[in-house]
């Protein structure tokens, strides 16, 4: 296959809220092959835009994909990473483009979907030019928010960097911790980092987006959380206890 960044690769992406129905969307129009014959539709494969979806032993609470549907919908980028891990959008953004091109060179469509909507917007976009994380600065930060508490370092980032703090929750403490740093390195707001919101060269994007009304939309999340809780989640999340994780792993 050509490397010639000039070709443009198409990729559908497909986006939407929590328990949208994307899944159910691409699984009836591609998981079927009557359907793909009857829209004249190639055969594809899914690349995961689900941050947590990447780990193992994550199964019911990130609502995977069950091995039914992995065999008439092949997905990538689920269950390639121990809890114990770090998944960045710059590694996600490396390992979808790495697939989508894996994809199309077999002749299929590559498909992104997935409820990480700072990962989709990286995959389009491109990744911000904020400066790589420092260890030892992310190690200075997470002493701080365990002296002074998540409150506190929220209240600080919200003194240089108003419009992260205000859409960083104190309990996201990874996207805390990470706007903090950039603050903290370089004196200048996440916003000023950001991508420039045009599509990245190189590739061809057909985005899709699944929309519900908000009523039926938190119907649908209930349903989904009955579900999980019927399906093991609590003991899934007990295994996991068990194993040695805490709520600090896998932000």
């Amino acid at each position: 296959m050509s490397t010639d960044s000039s070709i443009s690769l198409t990729v559908v992406v497909v986006v939407g809220p929590t328990a949208s129905g994307k899944t159910a969307l691409l699984d009836a129009i591609f998981g079927d092959p009557s359907a793909r014959a009857r829209y004249g539709l190639p055969e594809a494969e899914i690349v995961s835009a689900d941050s947590m979806q990447a780990y193992r032993g994550m199964d019911i609470g990130t609502a995977k994909p069950d091995a039914s549907l992995l065999s008439r919908l092949p997905h990538r980028l689920i269950d390639i990473l121990d809890p114990r891990d770090q998944y960045t959008a710059g590694d996600f953004v490396r390992l979808a483009d790495e697939a989508c091109r894996e994809i199309r060179a077999a002749g299929k469509l590559p498909i992104v979907s997935g409820g990480t909507g700072f990962y989709v917007r990286n995959f389009i976009c491109g990744l911000p030019t904020a400066p790589a994380a420092d260890p030892a600065l992310r190690a200075e930060v997470a002493r701080d928010l365990e002296q002074r508490g998540p409150a506190a370092m929220r209240a600080e980032l919200a003194a240089s960097d108003p419009e992260s703090a205000a859409r960083i929750h104190e309990r996201d403490l990874y996207r805390l911790t990470r706007a903090l740093e950039i603050v903290r390195s370089t004196g200048r707001p996440m916003a000023d980092f950001a991508p420039s919101g045009a599509p990245r060269s190189g590739f061809r994007f057909s985005t899709i987006g699944v929309e519900r009304p908000r009523e039926e939309l938190g119907a649908r999340i209930d349903g989904r959380v009955d579900a999980m809780m019927a399906a093991g989640l609590a003991e899934e999340v007990a295994e996991l206890e068990r194993s040695g994780l805490g709520p600090h792993d896998t932000r």
